[in-house]
């Protein structure tokens, strides 16, 4: 039986909207209509953050079909990124035992090129546990008799934890977490070379929670942390670097029901990091800065609405507030004799104000999700860290589902 059904009626009415509200299968693309971060709401897509929800919703299997940028060069295949598709299931009628499987290729930038992900969970008593294991790959290269030849080969994998636990009739929280082995190199020849490397120095860790105050509405404080120490290469020092890279975020958001047919999501979070990079000697020819720090802060805020205006159609949009503000600092002494040397401080604020347009078509045990003019910002799971990327363009996105 789904969670939603053993709360109060506040929170299982609430739940029935967010995590049950139609026969077919709610998806990725619903949540990224609804403003994105699927923190804030209960929502199908949201098991490959918190493992342990996997054993909170129905069979189903989806397609995404990915993000296709209207303003982009190339075929559509070439404009397409993100492409996924999987499935999770119930392995027992009593439903305490769960798996699921994922597979995606072209992630959103910042993301390794291709990945899959399987997940496991188990229901003792009040306290749900699930377990995720995730490899994700990327290569890049470039060879000619011409020129020197570019090489990149990264390789992620990742193994997380979660709980979900049962409080009380009004107050259930998640709690997850994952490392990641890091391994790879990359090489532009004659130039520069970043030398193999494997390491377990990437993690984060998160928890939100669901208090129901009233019949109509629960509250969700989030508060999530990340950091990845490894060797990279660093564009702004313009060399292989130590890379230091932190990232934490506080947020509260409200969830509201005025009835069965309508859902208003309103979140808030603030978020600060720091990237360090200090460039490792005698791995490049040539370099601009020994070191360099950024530092930034972001506010994240947004309201989004879904009405199921007719039994087969929801509607559903969303607007959102991105404030960043990042300072960055970069030195290099006079390590290259004759040269003199160098100072970067540069200071930027940035706004945007994206609006998501999106629809839901419910057909039976089959679900069509639509979303029209955004780009989406977020990238779950433990990575990509840094600032929130605020450029603009003009995106679709459309995610099939079936639940069976």
């Amino acid at each position: 039986m789904p969670r939603c059904a053993r709360l109060t009626f506040a929170l299982a009415a609430l739940a029935a909207v967010v995590c049950c509200a139609t026969e077919a299968a709610a998806t990725l693309t619903r949540a990224r209509t609804l403003g994105g971060n699927l923190n804030y709401f209960e929502d199908d897509a949201g098991v490959t953050v918190w493992y342990a929800a996997l054993l909170d919703y129905p069979d189903q299997a989806v397609l995404d079909l990915g993000d296709y940028d209207h303003d982009g060069e190339g075929a559509w295949n070439e404009r397409t990124t993100g492409t996924a598709g999987g499935f999770h299931a119930k392995l027992d009628q009593a439903g305490a035992w769960a798996v699921g499987v994922y597979l995606q290729e072209d992630l959103p930038t910042g993301a390794p090129g291709g990945g899959a992900t399987v997940l496991g969970a188990h229901q003792f008593g009040k306290l749900g546990v699930g377990l995720r294991g995730q490899f994700t790959s990327h290569f890049e290269g470039a060879n000619s008799t011409e020129f020197d030849g570019y090489g990149e080969s990264l390789y992620f994998h990742s193994y997380g934890l979660g709980l979900r636990w049962d409080v009380s009739d009004n107050v259930y929280g998640d709690i997850a977490g994952e490392i990641v082995n890091v391994q790879g190199d990359a090489a532009d020849q004659g130039v520069w070379a970043l030398p193999p490397q494997q390491t377990w120095a990437t993690w984060g860790a998160r928890t939100r929670w669901f208090v129901a105050t009233g019949e109509k509405t629960v509250l969700v404080p989030v508060l999530d942390h990340r950091q990845d120490d490894r060797q990279v290469y660093s564009d702004i020092i313009g060399a292989p670097a130590d890379q230091h890279a932190r990232l934490t975020a506080a947020g509260l958001g409200v969830n509201i029901l005025p009835d069965p047919d309508n859902l208003v999501i309103v979140s808030g979070e603030y978020r600060w990091g720091r990237e360090e990079y200090d460039r490792l000697e005698g791995n490049s020819t040539t370099w601009e800065y020994d070191s360099s720090e950024l530092i930034y802060n972001e506010v994240h805020a947004r309201i989004g609405i879904e009405s199921r205006v007719l039994p087969w159609l929801s509607v559903r949009g969303a607007l959102a507030y991105y404030r960043l503000q990042q300072e960055r600092m970069a030195t290099r002494g006079e390590t290259v004799p004759g040269e003199p040397d160098r100072w970067l401080e540069a200071k930027a604020i940035d706004v945007s104000t994206p609006v998501t347009v999106g629809f839901g078509f419910h057909l039976g045990a089959f679900q069509a999700d639509l979303l029209l003019n955004a780009r989406w910002t977020e990238t779950y799971g433990t990575m990509p860290f840094g600032p929130t990327p605020l450029q603009r363009g003009t995106y679709s996105a459309l995610t099939l589902g079936y639940r069976f």
